[in-house]
């Protein structure tokens, strides 16, 4: 952990430009989803115990502070998701990298564009239009403000090594697959976050849109969950469309946090510990969340 904060304050100290925030960014984002899926498979899971302690539970996404909540929530998933496509875009058109600079512009009107408006509706039911605009404007600076701070430390003398775990990894397979077809755990893992990142964008974005947009979290409870996944006309669609969100979502993001262990954690010991745990942590919700998704009944429930 010491380490990690010695690498945090490293890069702060760095001046990378561009490329340093568009990366850090994408990472806390990342990181900040996959905390928030964790909670919200945990929430789902509560189905299975009732309508009562299930909507006891929800006053964590209803309310004015939720609102806001919801709004990082909505910044992490279109930031994350347009910078994915960017870095793939790149990996699969190597000469598109020389233009990465002019490519993250393009994915900053991207992300306005869709981001504004999002946050806008989202905080207009309690702060009205003008407290919605100030309420995005203030999640917007935030990462500005950070990136504002960094500025006035110290410039870092050193050429300050700041990760050496996927990237090397990364590396070493790149290098040993030239004249032969690509083979290796990392490539796999690579290549699924890649594939499972373009499907997000369908997936992720689909979701959230119906539940924030189209149904409203004011508005979802109990009887809600309970329509999609046993109405004949839409249970298996629903059921279907959960279960691949859940599973290409929930991994996609234990793999990015596992990149982040190796990338900060360099002992071999805390780094094996950490990476079972976040095992454990995958497979004990993962199944907590498949379970419920695929045998949930309302019928049994007492």
């Amino acid at each position: 952990m010491i380490n990690a904060l010695r690498v945090g304050y490293s890069v702060i100290r760095y001046r990378g430009g561009i490329g340093q925030w568009a990366w850090g960014v994408n990472r806390v984002a990342g990181l900040g989803l996959l905390a928030f899926l964790g909670l919200h498979i945990f929430d789902i899971f509560l189905l299975g115990f009732g309508p009562k302690l299930f909507e006891e539970l929800l006053f964590l996404y209803k309310g004015p502070v939720a609102r806001i909540l919801e709004v990082f929530l909505a910044f992490g998933l279109t930031y994350h998701g347009i910078n994915g496509v960017r870095l793939i875009v790149m990996d699969f058109v190597p000469a598109t990298a020389r233009h990465h600079v002019k490519m993250f512009y393009i994915q900053l009107i991207i992300f306005f564009a869709l981001f504004v408006p999002a946050g806008i509706f989202m905080l207009k039911e309690f702060f009205d239009v003008g407290g919605g605009i100030i309420g995005t404007l203030i999640v917007l600076a935030l990462p500005l403000i950070v990136a504002f701070a960094a500025n006035l430390a110290p410039t870092s003398g050193d050429n300050v090594q700041v990760s050496n775990g996927n990237y090397a990894a990364a590396t070493r397979e790149t290098a040993s697959a030239r004249g032969r077809a690509p083979s290796g755990s990392e490539f796999w893992l690579w290549l699924f976050m890649r594939v499972s990142g373009l499907l997000l964008i369908l997936l992720a974005f689909f979701h959230f849109f119906v539940m924030h947009f189209v149904i409203g979290v004011e508005k979802i409870n109990f009887a809600v969950i309970v329509e999609r996944w046993t109405d004949p006309a839409q249970s298996a669609f629903w059921r279907t469309y959960d279960a691949l969100l859940l599973f290409f979502a929930f991994t996609h993001g234990v793999n990015g946090a596992r990149m982040v262990i190796s990338d900060y954690f360099h002992s071999p010991g805390w780094r094996a510990f950490l990476k079972i745990g976040l095992f454990l942590f995958w497979f004990v919700l993962m199944g907590m969340g498949m379970f419920i998704i695929l045998t949930f009944n309302p019928g049994m429930i007492k």
